[in-house]
């Protein structure tokens, strides 16, 4: 379990480094609230954000009104102007999975032929037996066949309540997205707890270059993983450590539009920990 500890850590500091890529979590890393054209400016469904059509396009959360003469916001958030569009980055909102992501999942439901996972979103996913397993390349079964049932596997390997990280395989209106557990970092998670927030919130936990949950894992001495589908799974030494870190992701939550949050944080942990006698 140490050693697994130790390689969820240092993903997590790969993850870090690399969020911009698909290559590590495929996590937007960079934060969407420290973007330096990110306004301040808090903007509600219907509200104009521009009038300059020649210059401007609406982006994600806008579009432009019956004429096309202005862009108006679509959602509740910050208003955000990138290069020629202007977007709405949202404070709240629904998880929408999308092939690549590494999410966390609950195993809700099994059968012989599939396991339903709670994904945090509108549908359920289904994790088939075959997903689960490595397949050996150039491994054959006596007489030069595969076993078909050892192919497809069976659905014992997780139990109704396990806390998965899985990939999505596949994702569509018209069917269940499908996951995997094949894969590195991917698979149950031992024991931990698991916070969930809104997704759209998930890039000011991990902050501007990594900056915040860097300063979470040192100054709480806990191990994070940090999902896009909302959900962050942690642990710590103690149960006291893990609290102060529960009651911080909920802080980064409530606080996530506001300017300056990394630095406040670092001050609210550090104060919490004097008054808690935490070291």
């Amino acid at each position: 379990m140490e050693e697994e500890d130790k390689e969820e850590q240092n993903e997590d500091g790969t993850q870090e480094q690399n969020e911009g890529g698909e290559e590590a979590e495929g996590i937007e890393g960079e934060d969407e609230f420290e973007i330096e054209e990110t306004s301040r400016e808090l903007v509600v469904p219907g509200e104009v954000l521009s009038e300059d059509t020649k210059n401007f396009m609406p982006g994600r959360g806008t579009i432009f009104n019956k004429d096309r003469s202005k862009i108006i916001s679509l959602s509740i958030g910050l208003k955000q102007v990138k290069k020629n569009y202007v977007n709405v980055i949202p404070l709240r909102g629904f998880y929408t999975p999308r092939p690549g992501d590494k999410i966390l999942a609950v195993v809700v439901e099994k059968n012989p032929v599939k396991y339903k996972c709670d994904i945090n979103a509108k549908d359920s996913g289904q994790l088939k037996p075959k997903n689960t397993i490595k397949k050996e390349k150039g491994f054959l079964k006596r007489g030069g066949r595969r076993d078909r049932s050892e192919e497809e596997g069976t659905t014992d390997m997780y139990e109704i309540g396990d806390a998965l990280i899985v990939k999505v395989l596949s994702a569509d209106r018209l069917n269940m997205p499908e996951l995997t557990t094949v894969g590195k970092y991917l698979g149950k998670k031992m024991g931990g707890i698991v916070v969930t927030i809104d997704p759209p919130k998930i890039p000011r936990v991990i902050g501007r270059n990594g900056s915040m949950i860097k300063m979470l894992k040192s100054l709480t001495k806990c191990n994070i993983f940090v999902t896009q589908n909302g959900r962050i799974w942690l642990k710590g030494d103690d149960i006291a450590h893990e609290r102060l870190l529960i009651e911080s992701i909920q802080k980064i939550a409530s606080e996530a539009h506001t300017v300056g949050l990394t630095d406040r944080m670092k001050e609210y942990i550090e104060s919490e920990k004097s008054k808690r006698g935490l070291k």
